[in-house]
């Protein structure tokens, strides 16, 4: 395991690491340094020489600073000159520090300082120049590929997961349960973005390479389960609401579970959680979903626990 250092001008660090926990949840492996002013190279050196004292010994460290010649990567510099196992990559960004975030327990600080250079490079993108990607549909019209799987194909999609944001694809979706599910492609599922052209488009830019996204209505999506060429691939699908997989499922989805995101904030809405608000139509559709044994957890990230939604909790909502 390589342990992450972060350690920038001023509390840059700190607010980059808590904006990462909101994609990927705390990580007790991942270390904060702020420069702040009046503190010189002697300074960094001891908070990081701190933070390593309390490592096991040889352990991996990358630093992850953001200026080349700055306090924060001369000192670090220091530091890696008279260690082993320990390196530094300059210009984070929350890209970069997701990406190695997903990927320091399984990747050696080799192959982890080539992630994080290439992602720092890959996730710069222009709104007006965007890069092609062919992968990319705004209708179900191919096959994606086949997920290997020891399971009888049973004629339908297979649902990776069924998660209830307000915000459909976005930068947790893409980083962090694409990867948690292993699926191959993203439905966003919704009537009103679907027929809305620069929403769908924006969906569709933050679609992970590698993956197809398709940004569909209700009725769309349940023709596209009920096809047989679509049969064992493994899809992440996206909805806004609870109304819409009951809708799903009266069209012949099968849904066993559902993982309940984020659904934010709107007039006469009430907090289900901290991430969750509902309104009537949505306590409704939640019961009768329960109604139909499906299962509901509410869940903000993917390393976080799972929370059941029970009536009980629906109930206690006031309107």
């Amino acid at each position: 395991m390589t342990h992450l250092i972060v350690a920038t001008h001023g509390k840059f660090s700190e607010e980059i690491v808590n904006s990462a926990a909101m994609v990927f949840g705390e990580d007790e492996n991942t270390h904060v340094v702020t420069f702040l002013p009046g503190e010189g190279g002697d300074d960094l050196v001891a908070k990081y020489q701190a933070i390593i004292a309390h490592l096991p010994e040889n352990e991996p460290v990358l630093f992850l600073v953001d200026l080349f010649g700055g306090s924060p990567y001369n000192a670090a510099a220091r530091v890696a000159t008279e260690r082993a196992n320990t390196d530094i990559v300059t210009g984070i960004s929350l890209p970069m520090l997701l990406e190695c975030l997903d990927a320091k327990d399984s990747s050696s600080l080799t192959e982890l300082v080539e992630t994080a250079k290439e992602v720092g490079v890959q996730a710069v993108k222009s709104f007006r120049q965007p890069e092609p990607k062919a992968v990319q549909s705004k209708v179900v019209n191919q096959p994606v590929q086949t997920v290997k799987s020891s399971t009888p194909l049973n004629g339908h999609l297979n649902i990776a997961l069924l998660r209830i944001d307000s915000r459909l694809i976005h930068g947790q979706v893409a980083t962090s349960w694409a990867k948690a599910v292993k699926c191959e492609a993203i439905f966003a599922v919704n009537d009103e973005v679907a027929n809305d052209d620069l929403r769908r488009e924006l969906l569709l830019q933050i679609v992970p390479t590698g993956l197809k996204g398709y940004v569909i209505p209700v009725e769309k999506a349940i023709k596209v389960y009920h096809n047989p060429k679509y049969t064992g691939k493994n899809i992440l699908w996206l909805v806004t609401n609870p109304t819409d997989i009951v809708r799903l499922i009266e069209g012949g989805v099968k849904v066993e579970k559902v993982n309940v995101g984020g659904m934010t904030y709107k007039e006469g809405n009430k907090p289900l959680s901290e991430a969750v608000t509902v309104n009537k139509n949505d306590v409704e559709a939640f019961k009768k979903l329960i109604d139909l044994g499906v299962e509901l957890t509410m869940q903000q990230v993917a390393t976080s626990s799972k929370v059941e939604v029970t009536k009980a909790k629906l109930d206690a909502i006031q309107f």
